[in-house]
């Protein structure tokens, strides 16, 4: 069934179902009545799908919070069809239900809401609890991702290796509540690998918050904005690991969903990601020692004392390389026509001779 699960591609507009269930369904009312082919299972899928879009939808409110202090970049942000509200002081009375919840809980949180983190209301409309929290912490990740582009070190000489290295981090839980205010489920959400961060604040608030409206409004540009946004989703919540080899493993998953997404061609993502830089050669070696220590944690279970460091390292190749493709935004018509672009030599006599061999290509065919 895992199987079965992943290699059915849904729909953007199914974002906040739940698919797995959905896919489960669709089996099961196949199995009993007759054999199960793809094509019967599909077809369930899709019938399925339609009556839950049919479905009416409710308006839901997601209680978290946020290592960020004020002054904010801004306290409204319209993102992925969500609206995320900051807050100076504390949540509206009206959500006195989340801490009731939260403390009846059988987990190890102590503070769900801690200590000097900023509030956050992030509100929508959706079919169900457990996809409004999907969709709503996903808008959300995306945000923290474009404000970690700006607000992470790019390196740490003295420091707690056990310390994440996201700067701006998700509170311990996460509530969901209806429009008045009630708790929509005695169930909440939870951050398992939760460290408490220092609380953030940029230096030059005025830049920050320039940089990350630009940031976002480029993402809209692009033809491929989607696989961007998983690139941003998987480099956010990599760096909010505690185990800096899990870290490792989950941010190399960035960089290839950008360079190399379809393709287990690993040169490809040492060749495409050093691109940018006028010694070549030397970034494309540090990458492929980031990839072998890679493949070391994967296959080996290896452990390095400078596994913080080799994050920061890939932060930095995916920092240029998100960068490329912000600046970029409507210059390609894919992602393909991107890469290609990065495939190109560095090397204006190859880069002529290449000219030429396609002219005389088009003269032939004309």
């Amino acid at each position: 069934m895992a199987t079965l699960q992943n290699m059915v591609e849904f729909p953007e507009k199914t974002n906040g179902l739940e698919q797995e269930s959905i896919v489960s369904e669709a089996v099961n009312n196949i199995a009993k009545n007759s054999d199960l082919d793809s094509k019967k299972v599909i077809d369930e899928v899709n019938l399925i799908i339609k009556n839950k879009l049919a479905t009416r939808e409710f308006k839901f409110h997601i209680l978290t919070s946020i290592s960020l202090r004020p002054p904010f970049p801004a306290k409204l942000i319209r993102l992925e069809g969500v609206s995320i509200r900051l807050f100076d002081f504390d949540y509206p009375k009206k959500y006195i239900g989340r801490d009731r919840v939260i403390n009846a809980n059988t987990t190890n949180i102590v503070d769900g809401t801690p200590s000097g983190y900023t509030k956050i209301i992030v509100s929508l409309k959706e079919k169900s609890e457990k996809g409004a929290v999907t969709s709503a912490l996903r808008a959300l990740d995306i945000q923290r991702a474009i404000w970690s582009l700006f607000s992470n070190s790019s390196m740490e000489i003295i420091g707690d290796e056990w310390q994440p290295i996201n700067k701006i981090r998700l509170g311990a839980a996460h509530t969901i509540h209806k429009e008045g205010g009630l708790v929509a489920t005695e169930m909440f959400w939870y951050e398992p690998n939760f460290v408490k961060a220092k609380l953030f604040t940029h230096s030059n608030l005025g830049i920050f918050s320039k940089n990350s409206k630009w940031a976002i409004k480029q993402i809209d540009k692009l033809s491929y904005r989607n696989i961007v946004k998983d690139a941003l989703l998987r480099y956010v919540r990599a760096l909010d690991e505690r185990d800096q080899n899990v870290a490792l493993i989950k941010i190399w998953g960035a960089l290839e969903t950008l360079a190399a997404p379809s393709e287990s061609n690993y040169d490809l993502v040492t060749r495409r990601a050093s691109f940018f830089f006028s010694e070549k050669d030397y970034h494309k070696q540090v990458l492929e020692h980031l990839r072998d220590y890679r493949n070391r944690s994967v296959h080996a279970g290896d452990q390095s004392e400078r596994a913080k460091s080799n994050c920061y390292q890939l932060q930095f190749y995916f920092y240029h390389l998100i960068l490329f493709h912000l600046r970029s935004a409507g210059e390609f018509m894919s992602l393909e026509e991107a890469n290609n672009y990065l495939d190109l030599p560095l090397n204006i006599d190859a880069l002529k001779n290449k000219k030429r061999l396609i002219e005389k290509a088009i003269k032939f065919i004309e």
